[in-house]
């Protein structure tokens, strides 16, 4: 098992945003919506094995943490309207308050009324790393653990408080190479060494 969380500092937690303008209306969640692709799929395929988090924390519906299951899901594209879509209908479709756990809205896709801490529940046991440049090479690490989590800001990169979080929690701080990239190239990265050292779960 991989997981992917993204922490979407001024993403939208509701489905007020138009899909004609993401960038504008919703709190750049385009930058989150990459990365559910890029975790996800492949070139006419769906890898297994694979969690997403989107944690939401713009607007008063916030904050809300959006996870979609690839063993479970169904129909993802990859095109970011259709992206934009699931993610509105399940937005719109979800309770207000939910009492900080997992509600499955589809087969695949659940919310969280919730914040970082749902996250790390849903993840505890799993090795942990903070993507941030400084940190070790990830072809330097051994990535065999039976469920990985890897923690990623977005556009705006971490807020100082979650990243002494994640530090605190245990997780290592990792790099993908030497330059900064945008957050869904980042998991592309990471989702081509894992596909390498765990072929099956593609």
């Amino acid at each position: 098992m991989r997981s992917f969380v993204i922490i979407g500092r001024t993403a939208t937690a509701s489905a007020t945003f138009l899909l004609e303008d993401l960038p504008g209306s919703s709190g750049r969640l385009d930058v989150l919506l990459r990365c559910i692709r890029a975790a996800t799929l492949y070139s006419h395929g769906l890898r297994q094995g694979v969690r997403v988090y989107l944690l939401l924390r713009g607007g008063p519906a916030a904050p809300r943490v959006l996870r979609i299951d690839s063993n479970q899901v169904r129909f993802i594209r990859p095109d970011e309207r259709s992206l934009a879509l699931l993610v509105k209908k399940t937005l719109a479709a979800a309770p207000e308050e939910q009492n900080g756990t997992f509600v499955e809205i589809k087969a695949g896709v659940a919310l969280a009324h919730a914040d970082l801490d749902c996250v790390l529940s849903d993840v505890a046991g799993a090795a942990r790393y903070v993507l941030e440049a400084g940190g070790v090479d990830v072809r330097g690490v051994a990535l065999g653990q039976a469920h990985s989590a890897f923690f990623l800001g977005d556009h705006l990169g971490f807020e100082a408080a979650d990243r002494d979080r994640l530090i605190a929690e245990g997780a290592t701080p990792l790099s993908v190479g030497p330059l900064t990239l945008h957050t869904d190239d980042v998991v592309t990265l990471l989702s081509n060494e894992l596909d390498r050292s765990h072929p099956s779960n593609a």
